[in-house]
């Protein structure tokens, strides 16, 4: 069985060296990455240009930057391998750059070159396509798909409606949800609940095990 991992966070350029981006390192991914190469599915894993790479030589590695380079390198891959399974795991920008207004000035995103530090600048921001409700229709309906759900310090009855928002909103098999106060990676500590449509279907406190419960439910 074959499956798609994407992982890290999206870049959202301003000019040619400023970009706006968020906290995420690609560690689950490409842990993932290398836990299902090592119980013998054959991984593609699309990672963020800067995030963390696996160690397993036989995962085979694509990139990308942007949100837009994310959403094309998803519809390329998907268009030319049959996948059983989509890992969302990448941390899509909720913003991309529209515009940027220099000196009073409005200019399209992203200006060439390097502005001067000096000078006086704002971004103006659209909200960002959103890729995977996209996901499914180019793989052509066949993949299970299994969507992430971050918060960051949530109660128990809002880390239910975001979960929830998410299942309503798309066509994902598997949530996983993690808030950002339960993860440590430098400690190995990284706590996951899955969510399907009935409730809680599993959960882990290591991205090893959160690949053991995804490959279990994935293979069902």
């Amino acid at each position: 069985m074959d499956v798609l991992i994407t992982s890290g966070g999206t870049r959202e350029p301003i000019d040619g060296v400023r970009f706006i981006t968020n906290f995420s390192s690609g560690t689950t991914g490409a842990a993932l990455a290398d836990e299902f190469a090592a119980a013998g599915w054959g991984v593609t894993l699309l990672r963020a240009i800067d995030a963390a790479k696996p160690n397993d030589e036989r995962v085979r590695l694509s990139t990308f930057r942007s949100v837009i380079e994310l959403d094309r390198a998803c519809a390329r891959l998907l268009g030319e391998r049959t996948y059983h399974a989509i890992i969302h795991a990448a941390a899509v920008s909720d913003f991309v750059v529209d515009a940027v207004v220099v000196d009073g000035v409005r200019h399209r995103a992203p200006l060439v070159g390097k502005l001067d530090s000096a000078t006086a600048l704002s971004v103006e921001l659209l909200p960002s396509p959103k890729i995977l409700p996209r996901l499914t229709g180019y793989a052509g309906g066949a993949a299970r798909l299994v969507g992430f759900k971050l918060t960051n310090g949530a109660s128990a009855a809002e880390v239910l409606a975001a979960v929830q928002a998410q299942l309503d909103r798309t066509d994902v098999d598997f949530v996983v949800h993690n808030d950002l106060t339960e993860m440590d990676h430098t400690a190995g500590r990284h706590r996951t609940t899955i969510y399907d449509r009935t409730g809680v279907v599993g959960g882990a406190e290591t991205n090893a095990g959160l690949a053991v419960e995804l490959r279990r439910l994935l293979a069902l």
